[in-house]
Parts: structure tokens; sequence; C-alpha cells
């Protein structure tokens, strides 16, 4: 457990407590209101703490490959750099490995005028439900994919099931105002959803802001021929 990672029942029991319940109400409609709070919350930013860095796989000579896992899903837009070198490289993540991450429609152009353009484009594969890379030209069986992406958290069902979010509190008032929808109580709906934007904004600004002594930068961190991450 650290600070970020809280449980279900963590959130039931704010949930219960706002409601004047002596008691936990754990029943399956309140469990699924918090998971798809913390789903939601997952997907309005690309958040540090659902990022998961340099993950590795060896190639196998054909062009996709799936990114992350059912544990760690990938999220929409969620990769973020990919690397391929050889197994026997000691630095898989030099900057002369990196390929570029472009849009399907650019890969399509530059693979048209050069076949060769090392590049990827991740693509959902709907039939196995899970997100995958396309790269550019096919990494060979001698050769490691090393690649970083956010991911997003899938379904909870059970109350010891982790959830993440740097307040608690945002995660119950978002679920609360689901409940509250189910029970046909829109003004108390109104009123949770409004208190949870306000707790998002104030997280926001404070993940926007620099650390103390933390330099940002304005600019692409790489050189990628005008094409990459933006």
């Amino acid at each position: 457990m650290t600070n970020l990672a809280l449980t279900v029942n963590d959130v039931l029991q704010i949930i219960s407590d706002l409601r004047g319940e002596t008691t936990i109400n754990s029943d399956s409609v309140r469990v699924r209101a918090v998971s798809r709070a913390n789903q939601d919350f997952a997907r309005r930013k690309f958040w540090k703490f659902y990022r998961i860095d340099d993950q590795t796989q060896v190639g196998d000579t054909t062009n996709n490959y799936t990114i992350g896992s059912s544990t760690n899903p990938m999220r929409v837009k969620g990769l973020t750099e990919l690397f391929v070198a050889k197994t026997s490289d000691t630095n898989k993540t030099q900057e002369s490995m990196r390929y570029t991450i472009v849009d399907f429609n650019v890969y399509k152009e530059l693979y048209n005028v050069s076949n060769s353009e090392r590049m990827c484009y991740e693509w959902f594969d709907a039939a196995n439900d899970t997100w995958k890379v396309h790269i550019n030209p096919a990494p060979l069986a001698t050769e490691t994919i090393t690649y970083s992406f956010y991911w997003e958290p899938p379904t909870k069902t059970l109350t010891t099931e982790e959830v993440i979010c740097p307040d608690i509190n945002i995660l119950a008032r978002m679920a609360l105002a689901q409940i509250y929808e189910g029970e046909d109580e829109q003004d108390m709906a109104n009123s949770m959803k409004q208190e949870a934007e306000q707790l998002i904004a104030e997280y926001v600004g404070k993940d926007n802001a620099p650390a103390v002594n933390q330099l940002y930068s304005m600019r692409s961190g790489i050189t990628t021929k005008g094409l990459g991450s933006y």
C-alpha cells in the first residue's frame, strides 16, 4: 500500500460515512460506481502515476506486438516511446535505437515513400480486446523491443482491489454522484460532481506546476524529424 494506491473498500468507507451509514455498504452497485470513477479519473490526463516505463519483449520477425496486460492495459494514445535494439546491446534505450511514433495516416504516407522508415503506430485489436503497436521494420528475433506507456485501470469487482488516485475524496465523490443519480437524487448528484471537479482542478494545478527547484521544458526533448509525440 502506498500513498496513492487505496482499496475499493477505502472509498466505500468514505461513501458510507458521507451518507451517514453506520457500516460500510459494499454491494455490487457501489463497487461498480467506484470502479467507473477510478477509470474516469485515469482517462482525464496523462497522470505520472499511470505511466509504466521500459517494458521489454523480444522480437519475433512480425510487425505487431501487444502493449500492456490485463492488469495494466494501455489507454488511448498511451504509447510514449519505443526502442528496438540488439539483445546483446547493454543500453537498449539509446537515441539511435528510438522509433518514431506516428499517426496511422502518417505511417502510410512515410511507408509509401520508404518502407524501411523506422517508425510505429498504436492500434486496437478489437478481436482480442487489447492495444497493440505496429513496428516497421519488423523487429528480428535477435532484437529487443523496449517501450513505455500510460495505462488505465481495468474493471474492479472486489472490495480488496486497488484503485489509484492522489486524493481518495475525488473517487468517493465521483462514485457517490453516480449512486445518487441511480436513486434519482439529481441535486445531490450534481453537488457531488461539483465537489469532485473542484478537487480534480486543484490537483491538476498542482500536477502542472513545477516542484521546488524543478525545471520544466516547453520543447520536445528529442529530435524526430518533425514527427513524434506532441
